[in-house]
């Protein structure tokens, strides 16, 4: 047993079954509850005894019984109609749900516990922009909490914390000879069999991956060769133009009901099915996401895209950052200067 001891108060933690108990008492206010840890009963004793010291304190029983998992849940079901990308947000809920930080009780989640979730991440080989991306949906999730669920949180930890730093920006790309063995890499799996359409369409397209999992075959104006992608990045609905092979690979996949061309339930498994065919086709650090970069500079170097069509065809608002995803070749302006 864990004994604190100052003037008119007085903090225990102890372990009763299962559960850590955490009782603290000051002047003739006695507040009890019960964690899964010794650690989160200390961390929320400490907290409660200066918020009594303090006249401050709020018998917030709500925050002991809801953890992160559930707000995250709660939080969910509340976005998915209003998001622009169902699927993606769907995905990022789940895969934090599953971090051993999600069983933390929203009384029990503090700046230090996000900070050492944030170090963990980084360690483990995520890149900034995803640790990034989770704590921005963490934060998100309890600012709705509490504007809009009746989650009494008085303060917004992940404001406290300091976010990981931008990484430079990714210049990974692919030759055509790479992308004919990364596409026959593609056509061997086995549980996705559009595997290859998808990576060749996202090439030829600048689509992202949400946009193409989306897009549906009455998103297509096949008279005029052009597609509608209606969920973007940036909430803002583009009109681009298709290839003639393009065309070719959207009218061979098959049909499916509610028209959607690249059918993914589990973007996890189809992540997962890319990786093993890049690794079959000896190809290192590309992931889905890169076949933008490829694309990009395909269309400005052998397609003579200019800037501002690249920026139409691809989505972006600012040619700095259609230029940054294009990444011209020095062979490739050398190539030019050569022309008579």
């Amino acid at each position: 047993m864990c004994v604190a001891h100052r003037k008119e108060k007085v903090m225990y933690v102890r372990k009763r079954r299962n559960k850590w108990q955490c009782l603290v008492r000051h002047k003739g206010h006695r507040v009890a509850q019960s964690f899964s840890s010794k650690s989160d009963a200390s961390l929320w004793g400490h907290k409660v005894e200066s918020e009594l010291m303090k006249g401050t304190y709020q018998n917030n029983d709500k925050l002991v019984q809801m953890t992160l998992k559930d707000l995250l849940q709660l939080y969910l079901e509340k976005a998915m109609h209003k998001s622009k990308r169902p699927k993606i947000l769907k995905y990022d809920v789940e895969m934090l749900r599953r971090f051993p930080i999600a069983r933390t009780s929203l009384a029990a989640l503090s700046a230090v516990k996000l900070a050492n979730f944030r170090d963990e991440r980084l360690k483990a080989g995520k890149s900034t922009s995803t640790v990034r991306s989770y704590l921005k949906l963490i934060s998100r999730a309890i600012t709705v909490g509490q504007r809009e669920l009746g989650i009494p949180m008085q303060t917004n930890p992940v404001s406290m914390i300091e976010k990981p730093k931008q990484a430079a920006p990714r210049d990974r790309t692919l030759s055509l000879g790479q992308l004919s063995k990364l596409l026959a890499a593609c056509s061997e799996d086995k549980k996705f069999h559009f595997l290859a359409a998808f990576v060749e369409v996202a090439f030829l397209t600048l689509c992202r991956r949400g946009e193409l999992l989306s897009l549906k075959f009455q998103d297509i104006d096949w008279a005029s060769s052009t597609a509608h992608i209606a969920e973007t990045k940036i909430d803002k609905p583009r009109t681009i133009g298709l290839a003639p092979r393009v065309l070719q690979v959207l009218k061979a996949l098959p049909r499916t009901v509610d028209g959607v061309f690249f059918p993914v339930r589990s973007i996890s498994a189809f992540e997962k099915s890319f990786r093993a065919a890049r690794k079959r086709a000896g190809i290192k650090d590309f992931r889905i996401h890169d076949l933008r970069h490829s694309g990009a500079r395909y269309l400005i170097e052998d397609k003579n895209f200019n800037t501002m069509e690249l920026m139409e065809q691809g989505g972006w608002t600012s040619a700095a950052m259609a230029k940054r995803y294009a990444n011209i070749s020095p062979k490739h302006l050398a190539k030019k200067l050569m022309q008579k």
